[in-house]
């Protein structure tokens, strides 16, 4: 029983010790200040501008349910690779607004392009997406060899 009561009292100290950092407690501070009066200062300049881009992706039918190889499927409409990219200045978005309005709308090309490269672009919440032919199911190349066929080449 003393053997415990004296562990107690030596363990007791030894517990509560409190453990302090060993970082200074004074921090040296310099200024910013040439020598003969002559300071430093920062150079500002103007934010250079931004541009917005405005895309439209010219489509080629309505949305539908695609089926890939292995049986996923996704809802998406196909578009062609070309796009229409109309870019304005974004500080001013009247001025933008007004340029969106004049601007004639978006023309196809003559000749657009759907499969290049083994794949078809479609347009997946608001995004595109490219998609090898080799994913698709038989009936969905199908569909794209026909929509093919009828393009102007």
């Amino acid at each position: 029983m003393r053997f415990w009561l004296i562990l107690s009292a030596v363990a007791m100290p030894v517990c509560a010790q409190v453990v302090l950092p060993a970082t200074g407690k004074k921090f040296d501070s310099r200024t910013i200040s040439g020598s003969g009066g002559v300071s430093v200062g920062a150079v500002t300049r103007p934010p250079a501008p931004t541009k917005t881009r405005l895309t439209s992706y010219f489509m080629l039918g309505d949305s539908r349910q695609w089926k890939s190889t292995d049986g996923k499927s996704l809802l998406g409409a196909i578009i062609i690779f070309e796009d229409a990219v109309i870019e304005f200045d974004a500080a001013n978005p009247a001025a933008a607004k007004e340029a969106a309005g004049k601007a004639p709308p978006p023309k196809m090309p003559e000749k657009p392009t759907l499969i290049r490269e083994g794949k078809i672009r479609l347009l997946v919440n608001q995004k595109p997406l490219e998609v090898p032919l080799t994913r698709l199911s038989a009936e969905d190349r199908k569909y794209v060899d026909d929509l093919n066929a009828r393009l102007p080449k």
